[in-house]
């Protein structure tokens, strides 16, 4: 790029920087989960709309809170990919440390995906104004990742070849560095794993019953001792969703969700063959039965060296961040904060074991 050409777009972005943080930060106050993405999917949609954006796709793959939206005509063609959704529990105040939002909203972007959207969107409007102003061919499509903290609606647009007609895409997650990130990141499978049972009164007839929630104790074991024997690549990490209603009554059904990660499809599969084994093995030792669904599943991401060449170069050309004061304080105000917290943590470990 010419120094004229980086001028243009760095104008293009501090002319779109108003809409990057109204996004920014009304997405975080909507704080919504996976696949309730209603209010930030709606206000991202109007914002493109009112930049010249139209709006070609809406519940996109399926997935109701995903869209896509389109400016230009012709060849090339470059997608942008926003996510916009938050993870439950994580509600907060914006302050350097913990504490509960007043408005008693409990869920909260810990992975920042109020401030990845709102990049994204910005990308894509100084990209539209640049390429309106200086006539260039071509077409920028802004893809609704939504639900990106569970199964991705992203999975379900390439499955109908959403992305096939892309000349390059282009994506971003904040971290706590300004970097170009090229590496090979994990493949993945989403499990549900449930267990059928038989109830009973678990005071008066036990032996009538048989406990759903025993075979999802004895699978979360199995799946405890697995770890072992897997390779240092392997994470298996789960949570109990269903595990039965009251204590005076034998469980009939739990329920486990389950994420399998690993460097590729392979070990995926392998692990996930595994998983299947201890499930069954599980529903046979307290005779129960046992259902195993890979609800989802994705590839190990792929490097693209000659893009994150170029994003290297353009970093380069516009430099880290300077923070504020304020923006200052608040970072190492929020960095001590962890720390005590991690020192407290570990101490608490230490004397329990």
């Amino acid at each position: 790029m010419t120094t004229r050409s980086y001028e243009l777009v760095d104008l293009a972005v501090e002319q779109a920087t108003p809409v990057i943080e109204r996004i920014a930060n009304e997405v975080w106050q909507f704080a919504e989960l996976s696949l309730q993405e209603l209010r930030s999917a709606q206000l991202i949609m109007d914002i493109l709309q009112e930049q010249g954006f139209t709006i070609t796709s809406k519940g996109t793959a399926g997935v109701p809170t995903s869209f896509i939206a389109e400016y230009g005509s012709g060849t090339p063609i470059l997608g942008l990919l926003i996510e916009y959704d938050a993870l439950p529990g994580l509600g907060n105040e914006p302050v350097p440390y913990r504490e509960p939002r007043k408005d008693q909203v409990t869920s909260g972007h810990g992975c920042g995906h109020n401030l990845l959207g709102a990049g994204s969107v910005g990308a894509a409007i100084a990209l539209k104004n640049v390429v309106a102003e200086q006539k260039i061919p071509g077409t920028i499509r802004v893809y609704g990742c939504a639900a990106e903290e569970t199964e991705g609606a992203k999975v379900y647009m390439a499955r109908e070849g959403l992305f096939n007609d892309l000349d390059a895409v282009l994506h971003w997650h904040p971290t706590s560095s300004a970097e170009v990130s090229n590496y090979r990141s994990t493949a993945a499978n989403s499990i549900k794993i449930e267990f059928y049972g038989k109830g009973a009164h678990a005071g008066g007839t036990p032996w009538l019953g048989r406990s759903a929630v025993h075979a999802a104790e004895l699978f979360a074991h199995g799946i405890n001792l697995m770890r072992e024997h897997v390779e240092p690549t392997a994470r298996l990490h789960y949570i109990y969703e269903s595990a039965g209603l009251a204590p005076n009554v034998v469980p009939d059904y739990a329920r486990l969700s389950l994420y399998v990660r690993d460097c590729d499809r392979a070990h995926v599969e392998a692990s996930t063959a595994w998983v299947k084994q201890i499930a069954e093995g599980a529903a046979l030792a307290t005779q129960t039965s046992a259902k195993v669904l890979v609800y989802t599943g994705i590839y190990d991401l792929l490097p693209n060296s000659p893009l994150a060449e170029r994003m290297q170069a353009h970093l380069e050309h516009i430099g880290i961040p300077v923070f504020s004061e304020e923006e200052t304080s608040i970072r190492e105000r929020t960095t001590a904060e962890l720390r005590r917290g991690a020192r407290g943590y570990g101490y608490r470990n230490a004397v329990s074991c």
